[in-house]
């Protein structure tokens, strides 16, 4: 999840909610007010300047640290929030909104620096208070993986989806995550306890498959994929990984079977025609191949492999001016890929 989504996610704990102070004409109170419209406003800086210009005796100290911190929050200057935020917070009763919206942009200004182990104390209150929010239980389920606590994580994100934290589909999504943020040795013990509840649970074998294939173990790999296939029959991403398996032992015969099955499966993806064109080619069947992946640029217009595979094919047929305008355009996609990384 991106850095600007979190932000909007979460905008809500301070947007047009915090606790307005009674405002008295000339008082501190009363430029506090305007502090807050000028935020509500957008007028971020203006109201920095209002607020800083206010003597630090001021009995409105708690809410003026809180505004504070919303306004370098919004800046996306965590650090400053944190600070302010964190004054607002020590000083402010629990029992009030503006203590919980505090609460809320601490977790999130924490979480956005990298500091996981300081954001999950507030990302846990904010869980308890909100049991069904989504948002924080996938940033507080991150926070748990990134600190190396599978079982925490597995946790927020049962509640996540609303399933026994013990349960096998538990263990099956919590690998998921932690694949995605490349804990693979923990992913391995989730799904394997998966697979021990249930062995007939869809989708562990195959991600155990692919973390096996990953590892170059393919024919641990492909046997894995087979058992995903047995258990889950209509999964047309298992029979696309299983084709792609074969073609790194370059079997290209028994590729083909499973990559037309993934085609029938899902015609709308352009992984498996990519491949099985790639196994045309190599078979020496050109015009298959061709046909095939001409099929998948149109799916896919910027694959990078589909272009490149295409412009091998034409060069083997002896098209040779129209090869190398797939190279050439292979290569800036590749190089426009490369720089938006």
């Amino acid at each position: 999840m991106s850095v600007n989504l979190l932000v909007a996610l979460f905008a809500f704990a301070a947007a047009g909610q915090t606790e307005q102070p009674k405002s008295q004409p000339g008082s501190s109170s009363s430029l506090v007010a305007q502090a807050q419209a000028l935020l509500s406003a957008g007028r971020i800086d203006a109201a920095i300047e209002m607020l800083r210009s206010l003597p630090n005796s001021s009995s409105t100290d708690t809410t003026v640290s809180h505004l504070l911190g919303w306004a370098y929050y919004q800046k996306s200057d965590y650090s400053r929030a944190i600070e302010h935020l964190s004054i607002a917070v020590r000083q402010g009763p629990e029992d009030s909104l503006q203590y919980r919206q505090g609460v809320q942009m601490l977790g999130l200004s924490q979480y956005l620096l990298g500091h996981l182990k300081e954001a999950i104390p507030f990302l846990e209150q904010i869980g308890n208070w909100s049991p069904n929010n989504v948002e924080i239980a996938y940033v507080l389920g991150l926070s748990y993986i990134q600190t190396q606590n599978p079982n925490k994580a597995r946790e927020a994100f049962a509640r996540m989806f609303s399933i026994q934290p013990n349960s096998a589909p538990a263990y099956l999504i919590n690998a998921q995550m932690l694949i995605r943020q490349r804990f693979e040795e923990f992913a391995e013990k989730e799904l394997q306890k998966a697979l021990e509840l249930d062995p007939q649970l869809p989708q562990a074998n195959f991600s155990l498959g692919e973390l096996a294939i990953f590892h170059a173990n393919i024919e641990r790999g492909i046997e894995l994929l087979q058992k995903e296939i047995a258990v889950n029959p209509a999964f047309g991403m298992a029979y696309y990984r299983l084709g792609e398996a074969y073609t790194r032992q370059l079997k290209w015969d028994e590729a083909v079977t499973p990559l037309q099955k993934s085609i029938w499966l899902n015609p709308s993806f352009s992984g498996p025609y990519i491949v099985l064109g790639k196994v045309h080619l190599k078979k020496g069947d050109l015009s298959n191949a061709e046909v095939i992946l001409r099929r998948a640029l149109k799916m896919d217009p910027n694959n990078v492999s589909g272009h490149h595979l295409l412009a091998q094919v034409l060069q083997q047929a002896n098209r040779l001016e129209e090869a190398k305008k797939e190279f050439e355009l292979a290569e800036r996609l590749r190089t426009t890929s490369d720089k938006d990384r």
